[in-house]
């Protein structure tokens, strides 16, 4: 913020936009002030912000996000030991999709508890209720049991070969198959979303859609 609020009506010159601290109080001076007023770009801020927030270490970064997810109900008080590492995977996976800390929220899903995954039902209906996508979550389902190791690139290499045997397209499945591990149409790489949640959780969320495609519309 101090970055972007030095350069409202001030430059060094045609070119330098992000200093450090000590680069501003040695380069700022009423000198080089703009007679002319002003203008707030929104925009602009925000893309400061996002060029610090990649900067931010990784370690540091998770520690940043935890308390929204605690403030939101997501995370309990104090941390269980297993939230640090998912929330390390979760935000390695992000990458620069995280431009300020409440950006975590948009992936809640991960810390929520599979009986309680909300659906978007717009996408589940089209990708889950579609003809044929059930019993193809089911019968990846019953594959995916026993994929290893579970982690991101064997997973893909295993899923590929799934749809090849059925002479399918991944096309075929993978979008129901985020639905039913997310609740929703977009989100992490597939493949990372599957080592995330790991095995157990996969496979129940997995079920649980196929259980929720069944229901009464």
């Amino acid at each position: 913020i101090i970055n972007y609020l030095m350069l409202l009506g001030w430059s060094l010159d045609d070119r330098t936009e992000f200093f450090t601290r000590q680069q501003m109080i040695d380069n700022f001076s009423l000198e080089r002030v703009n007679k002319a007023p002003a203008s707030f770009d929104p925009k602009k801020l925000s893309a400061f912000q996002d060029h610090y927030m990649q900067q931010v270490p990784l370690k540091q970064k998770v520690a940043m996000l935890l308390p929204y997810l605690q403030r939101a109900g997501y995370v309990a008080k104090p941390t269980p030991c297993d939230v640090g590492p998912q929330l390390t995977r979760v935000v390695e996976a992000a990458g620069d999709r995280i431009k300020v800390a409440g950006d975590i929220l948009n992936y809640a899903d991960f810390f929520t508890a599979d009986d309680q995954l909300a659906y978007d039902e717009a996408a589940f209906d089209k990708r889950v209720r579609a003809p044929g996508a059930a019993a193809l979550l089911n019968a990846y389902r019953a594959a995916l049991a026993e994929a290893e190791p579970f982690e991101p690139a064997a997973l893909e290499a295993f899923t590929k070969q799934f749809i090849a045997s059925r002479s399918l397209q991944l096309n075929d499945l993978i979008h129901a198959l985020r639905v039913a591990l997310t609740g929703k149409a977009v989100g992490l790489g597939l493949f990372d979303t599957l080592a995330i949640l790991g095995r157990e959780r996969s496979l129940r969320r997995i079920e649980l859609a196929l259980r929720h495609a069944e229901a009464p519309v």
